[in-house]
């Protein structure tokens, strides 16, 4: 398991550096539509400028939290949204895929250990043991579940007692990297994510 995580880090890092350029091309800070909210424009500015810097591949709710922006789940997935819809707007968008952008860190964790599991297991992890290895209390695993599945990755399932299933596309859902990232945070500087 630990080689995995060194040689998934290296692959990571590896990618980032020679995709470094992918938000320096192609990144526009006007959007092509007037289909969002006031917050949800700022966070695609934000994010388009923040795109074209080195190296940054930042999550919209890693945006909102630099804008000072409570989270709000329905504009994270109202930014979504238009970036499915508008994946011209950044190479980030195209290489790295829009789902990614779409879920907390958090959020990325939950899919790594319910993917590894169902993969591994071939089985879907009860509340009590997601919540035990990821980390979170169940009380907040709840809204991000349904967070989740409104997203697009999850569906509801009265057979499961977890009361979700994996998407039929869970396996290409989240793009090549499949939610690996990284937060860097440096004291006098925005914290970004990279892949």
């Amino acid at each position: 398991m630990k080689r995995k995580l060194v040689l998934l880090l290296i692959l990571s890092l590896t990618c980032s550096v020679l995709f470094s350029f992918a938000g320096e091309r192609g990144a526009k800070l006007a959007t092509t539509a007037n289909d969002l909210s006031g917050d949800g424009q700022k966070i695609v500015d934000f994010l388009l400028d923040d795109w074209g810097q080195r190296m940054h591949s930042t999550s919209i709710s890693l945006a909102m939290e630099n804008l000072g922006m409570k989270p709000n789940d329905a504009v994270r997935l109202e930014v979504g949204e238009h970036f499915r819809a508008h994946t011209d707007l950044a190479n980030n968008l195209k290489w790295w895929g829009t789902n990614n952008y779409i879920l907390s860190n958090d959020e990325k964790l939950i899919a790594k250990y319910l993917i590894n599991t169902y993969t591994d297991k071939k089985r879907i992890p009860e509340l009590k043991e997601l919540s035990k290895e990821v980390g979170i209390p169940e009380s907040a695993l709840k809204g991000q579940l349904n967070l989740m599945a409104q997203a697009g990755l999850l569906q509801a399932s009265s057979t499961e007692k977890l009361g979700y299933v994996l998407a039929d596309k869970f396996t290409t859902w989240g793009g090549p990297f499949r939610y690996n990232f990284h937060t860097i945070r440096q004291e006098g500087t925005k914290a970004f994510d990279v892949w």
